[in-house]
């Protein structure tokens, strides 16, 4: 018998840029980012299945078009909310602690996984540094980035 990683659903906010979609995505469960990227498929996915908050339909959405994947606690979030930049209380990850800029202007900080996977796929997950931030985690599409810089190494 195979065992299979148990699924939950994951509060999500998928921006576009100008457009935005909130709903759950079918995600394997995970306490921790080594726990989540070793049990993501070896092939970046190239369609995300969200079901909508607001229809309750499941619309399959190409990587392609997608800017971010943001995983949250809250649908609400804030938007008014000024961000941090250096946090002496984030999380202890090994990886690579970065800055990133958005086509639109955004900018976020976070924690990526160091491995060839963010070197190879279109994309990667940060693991955000703001220990007040709604996001627990967000999926990047390396498209919309106009810049992003090695802040600092994490090692455990």
């Amino acid at each position: 018998m195979i065992e299979t990683a148990p699924i939950r659903s994951e509060k999500v906010v998928v921006q576009f840029g100008s457009r935005t979609i909130k709903g759950y995505l079918e995600s394997p469960a995970w306490n921790t980012i080594e726990e989540l990227l070793s049990s993501a498929p070896q092939v970046a996915p190239e369609v995300f299945r969200v079901r909508r908050i607001d229809s309750d339909e499941i619309e399959e959405i190409s990587i392609k078009d997608v800017k971010a994947v943001f995983y949250v606690n809250s649908f609400d979030g804030n938007s008014v909310r000024n961000h941090l930049n250096f946090h002496t209380r984030a999380p202890i990850v090994h990886g690579i602690w970065m800055r990133f800029q958005f086509l639109d202007g955004e900018v976020m900080e976070g924690i990526v996984f160091n491995s060839i996977r963010y070197l190879v796929d279109p994309g990667f997950f940060v693991l955000p540094t703001d220990p007040g931030s709604n996001n627990k985690l967000v999926y990047v599409v390396k498209s919309w980035l106009v810049d992003h810089r090695v802040l600092g190494l994490r090692k455990l």
